[in-house]
């Protein structure tokens, strides 16, 4: 009688988590070390962070570009924040479940 609850709780969306608390840190001190050192050539991600955070270096772009970078970066941290925060489904599934006991 409770197998197919528990089967839905253990697929429940807010038990996958694919970025643990580490795994920006570890990404940000990833690049930092690579991202760029006077002297070199700058990386595309340097140049998009720059865009995003310096009014001088965004001029590089037009108004419309800065605004589909932002939109870009919007997303993802939006994406990023469903991922690591997500809703807790498990009283819906109970709900749910109950309901078709």
């Amino acid at each position: 009688m409770l197998k197919p609850l528990v089967a839905q709780l253990k697929a429940c969306p807010s038990r996958i988590n694919r970025f643990p608390g580490t795994t920006l840190t570890e990404s940000w001190e990833r690049f930092k070390r690579s991202a760029w050192e006077h002297g070199r050539e700058p990386t595309r991600a340097v140049f998009a962070g720059l865009v995003l955070h310096d009014d001088h270096i965004a001029l590089l772009l037009t108004e419309s570009e800065r605004s589909q970078l932002a939109a870009l970066a919007n997303l993802a941290l939006e994406r990023y924040q469903k991922e690591t925060n997500p809703p807790n489904n498990l009283g819906k599934t109970i709900t749910a479940s109950l309901t078709e006991l």
